[in-house]
């Protein structure tokens, strides 16, 4: 059964606080979790107010707990095409890339942001998990010469249709001709960061990747004050909008029992490649036979869902044999109906199936949906 106490979260010196800590406070934030051995909002105000400012305005916030994996050197490249299957060898410097790092097995061991900052110098951010101590460990014993740690850099989100005007009012229009999955090195009021055309939030997004701590709250209110023109609004991370977007979440949507053709990411997958990566030989037999699971989007019946599960929720097929389990769902505003994310048997997983959702309070009609609802934005418009 869901709890129906409130929930609490302990603030100690275990976990780290961000850089912007304290300005989530005296903007109302309502909660936290814990990612990456760091405190992240989980709410300012609702999921369905900060959503639709979102879609509407312009929205920022603390994102901080995306760690930074830094990997420099000479063998640097070679070490990033080593640990993931996407073929890199068109990357350059200013070029982000959406990677997965995989097992031996072909199994997931996260997914991440990939910027190529230098020649020889590149940061990765992954989802919530040990991938810095991954990375150490591969490094030590792979003959390159290579330099693995986590840089002072804290990530601050802003994003929404609005995004752009923000931007080119906190910048004067010095990055408006910034493509998607592009990055700089630049500075804001003397605060040095890179800013990045990208984002989880599946709205036209921007990353400043702050390179101070200390001047993290200082930040906060230089966007705050800009942003206040645009309607602007501090939220967290938005499970309505992700979900519509089909944007996944690491140890949520998808984990390390699964590889990157159960998600449909089969395009970061070139097992063709010529050289050698991790999981190569067992990846080339997944895409020959088949994964045998598949994340789906399903349409869920039922009164409005306002919370995303606490646990998976199994799925059923129609005859009530369990085929897999549901990771988010949510009420969609936009679609007026319930949306969610599930990963089941691809026997079962055919578009238009019929399914059932056994939630602890009650089971849910379902349908299988194309993915996503609502694509994420790449080609808005600055202005």
């Amino acid at each position: 059964m869901p709890s129906k106490l409130p929930l609490l979260i302990g603030i100690g010196t275990r976990i780290r606080k961000s850089p912007y800590f304290d300005s989530t406070l005296k903007y109302g934030v309502t909660g936290f979790t814990v990612y990456n051995k760091m405190y992240l909002p989980t709410g300012y105000s609702n999921p369905e107010k900060e959503y639709l400012s979102l879609i509407n305005d312009v929205t920022f916030g603390d994102f901080a707990a995306e760690r930074q994996v830094e990997v420099s050197g000479p063998d640097a490249f070679n070490f990033i095409r080593y640990i993931n299957p996407r073929n890199l060898s068109k990357c350059n410097v200013g070029d982000c890339k959406y990677i997965i790092l995989t097992g031996p097995d072909g199994g997931i061991i996260n997914d991440a942001c990939l910027i190529k900052l230098e020649e020889e110098k590149f940061w990765i951010s992954p989802g919530d998990g040990d991938v810095l101590l991954w990375l150490q460990g591969l490094a030590m014993n792979s003959g390159m010469n290579v330099i693995i740690h986590e840089p002072d850099v804290s990530p601050l989100q802003i994003s929404g249709p609005k995004a752009g005007r923000l931007i080119q009012k906190l910048f004067d229009g010095r990055h408006d001709d910034l493509g998607y999955y592009k990055a700089k090195q630049t500075s804001l009021e003397n605060i040095p960061m890179v800013i990045a055309r990208t984002g989880w939030s599946g709205e036209l997004s921007y990353e400043l990747y702050l390179q101070d701590r200390k001047l993290g709250n200082e930040l906060f209110e230089s966007v705050y004050e800009a942003a206040k023109e645009f309607n602007g609004t501090v939220i967290a991370p938005n499970n309505i909008r992700t979900i519509e977007g089909g944007l996944l979440s690491y140890g949520s949507d998808f984990g390390r029992e699964h590889n990157p053709f159960t998600i449909g990411l089969d395009r970061l997958v070139d097992v063709d490649q010529d050289i050698d990566f991790i999981g190569k030989e067992a990846l080339k037999k997944i895409k020959k036979n088949g994964p045998s699971s598949k994340l789906i989007g399903v349409e869920m019946d039922g009164n409005p869902i306002d919370k995303v599960p606490e646990n998976f929720w199994p799925v059923l097929d129609e005859n009530g044999k369990k085929v897999g389990r549901l990771s988010r769902c949510f009420y969609s505003p936009r679609l007026k109906k319930n949306i969610g994310l599930a990963i089941i048997d691809t026997s079962s997983s055919e578009d238009g199936n019929q399914l059932i959702i056994d939630s602890p309070l009650i089971k849910y009609n379902a349908v299988i949906c194309k993915l996503p609802w609502f694509p994420a934005e790449k080609d808005t418009n600055l202005l």
